[in-house]
């Protein structure tokens, strides 16, 4: 069996005149070091996404995709997750899960498809005190059927965080669109419109609960998700959810959209704020806590109903799950040592829960505090992967339960101390669960969720497969950021089908646009310039490398190539294109 590389990439060539493109979106980030202001006369450093706190909100309409070229100018590894769509495994953003961290200086672009209408973010995965350095954005998805959203006149979105200093600064506080009280400019807005709010709670360690002074609102998205309308005075809001609201302006005034911590609403740590049309009163005071906000009625889950249909609860689930978020201390390093587990385990010695595709699968989530005691009370925003579980014992009932991907477990000895939830088991591959605190999670508090079997039929088990619905040739490179300095030696990774033929090609130019080939993938370098760069035998567990050398010259610095390969899958001889990936000497 031969493979003739460069007869391959004429043919490719020639049938990309057949093909149209997708409708695709296509944007710039950028994650780099900056300085913000937070303040008025205070500026901090960060890292932004496109120099920016919060970074900025990508937004597309249901069934365009969103690509995302991406550029890591940070001085260490990092990855993008985009936190809520159960989007396919490879562009979920957790290294060495969808893929290898994206080293410094490199790129990668994020193909998102069949995006979910509704309110969302992005961040970094696997690298937890990036979030608490200002690495957060929205992601807003419009449906394709505006009648499928409620009316509105006015849209703000509000990103809630704490600032703590990581990089060294002269400010910490909680913030609101990336500046505390005294830096917001009010939401104008007029008598008799309706405002929509979509708020995301971005912080690292901070649950929280707000209000709008002087309005009630009216619930309509929980998670990215429609619910039924409930109207309440007051939201808390864990680590990584999001609520829509809409507020009806009829009460005209200045007024402070205020925000407690979970702990003790009776104090705001930042407030916006919304002003009507001609009022020119002074804005209220930072520390000024509305009495919705001390007292009103809050939301709870239970009070929440899918609008449009889902899956409903099932009496009988394929596999049934218990998941108990606990903290301990013991001794280690000289010292007292803190750990968060779930199910006595930690991250990454864990037990996976193991599930067929196309389970239903029920799980309890429980807070169970410290070793089984109500001591030193925390609160554990459980977040799911991939999925979105449906919340049982609500106002739903079994045949419209609410869904979400990110449920705060109060704590131990707590109403809503426990959750449980049914997911349908639709997205293979090895999706994680854990909590969203960040000091939680890094100290272990975090699980995965694998699917027996091979999805895709590539001979990868869809468990340790990058690609387990799309059986193509996936190409990684290294993490390190050596690999890519001048005179550096070292590979091109491949996985795919064990023990077939690969062919891989670098070149200098990418198609514009990129041509899908029906039977063969995705052709995104220009087969015209491109040239072979070696070829490859995948192992029996699909694994293969290709070696490369870098000339020991500096001039090649910001030198790019893209890197696209064919295999040869026996005995049908038929070619499968591979994912592209570039690399930069740096």
């Amino acid at each position: 069996m031969r493979i003739h590389p460069h007869a391959t990439f004429r043919v490719l060539a020639l049938l990309t005149a057949a093909s149209l493109p997708a409708q695709v979106v296509e944007v710039n980030l950028t994650a780099a070091p900056g300085t913000v202001q937070v303040a008025p006369g205070v500026n901090v450093n960060a890292w932004l996404y496109n120099g920016t706190l919060p970074g900025p909100t990508l937004r597309i309409t249901q069934g365009q995709t969103l690509r995302v070229r991406f550029q890591n100018n940070l001085p260490e590894s990092t990855a993008v997750h985009w936190h809520g769509q159960p989007i396919q495994l490879g562009m979920d953003g957790v290294p060495d899960i969808s893929r290898p961290a994206i080293a410094a200086g490199q790129e990668f672009i994020y193909e998102l498809r069949d995006l979910i209408p509704g309110s969302y973010w992005f961040h970094p995965h696997g690298h937890e005190m990036q979030l608490d350095m200002g690495m957060a954005g929205m992601l807003i998805v419009d449906p394709a059927n505006p009648a499928n959203d409620p009316a509105f006149d006015v849209e703000q979105t509000i990103v809630l965080d704490e600032w703590t200093n990581p990089l060294g600064g002269a400010f910490s506080g909680h913030l609101l669109n990336g500046r505390n009280s005294a830096g917001q400019l009010p939401i104008a807005v007029q008598a008799g419109q309706r405002l929509r709010l979509r708020i995301v709670n971005a912080a690292a360690e901070n649950n929280y609960v707000f209000a709008l002074d002087g309005h009630p609102m009216t619930v309509t998205h929980a998670d990215g998700n429609r619910v039924q309308p409930v109207v309440v005075q007051a939201i808390p809001i864990g680590i990584g959810e999001r609520w829509d609201v809409l507020v009806d302006c009829v009460n005209p005034g200045t007024w402070s959209f205020a925000v407690s911590l979970i702990e003790n609403r009776n104090a705001t740590v930042v407030r916006g704020v919304v002003q009507y049309a001609g009022q020119t009163g002074p804005l209220p005071a930072a520390t000024f806590v509305p009495s919705n906000l001390a007292t009103g009625s809050l939301l709870n889950y239970v009070q929440l109903a899918s609008y449009f249909p889902v899956q409903p609860i099932t009496a009988t689930p394929n596999r049934t799950f218990t998941a108990a978020f606990a903290m301990s201390m013991g001794m280690g390093g000289g010292g007292m040592v803190m750990t968060h587990t779930i199910n006595g385990q930690t991250w990454p010695n864990v037990t996976p829960f193991l599930v067929a595709h196309g389970d239903q699968v029920q799980m309890t989530m429980f807070n169970n505090g410290m070793n089984g005691m109500p001591m030193m009370p925390e609160y554990h925003p459980a977040h799911v992967h991939g999925h979105f579980f449906r919340l049982m014992g609500t106002a739903g009932g079994t045949a419209n339960p609410p869904q979400k991907d990110t449920v705060l477990l109060r704590p131990l000895g707590q109403a809503g101390s426990s959750v449980t939830v049914q997911m349908t088991m639709d997205n293979p591959g090895r999706w994680l669960l854990h909590c969203h605190h960040m000091e939680h999670m890094a100290t272990g508090m975090m699980t995965a969720i694998e699917y027996l079997g091979d999805a895709d039929a590539d001979g990868v088990p869809s468990r340790s497969d990058y690609e387990p619905m799309a059986p193509l040739p996936v190409l990684t490179i290294s993490d390190q950021p050596a690999a890519f300095a001048p005179g550096a030696s070292n590979t091109v990774r491949v996985q795919w089908t064990p023990n077939q033929l690969f062919a891989l090609f670098a070149g200098p130019t990418e198609l514009a646009p990129w041509v899908v080939l029906p039977g063969l993938g995705t052709l995104v370098l220009e087969p015209t310039t491109a040239a072979p760069l070696g070829v490859a035998i995948t192992s029996a567990t699909g694994m293969a490398t290709v070696p490369y050398a870098l000339p020991n010259n500096p001039a090649i610095v910001g030198l790019r190539v893209g890197l696209q390969g064919v295999g040869l899958l026996a005995p049908t001889n038929s070619l499968s294109l591979s994912t592209f990936q570039a690399m930069t000497a740096r």
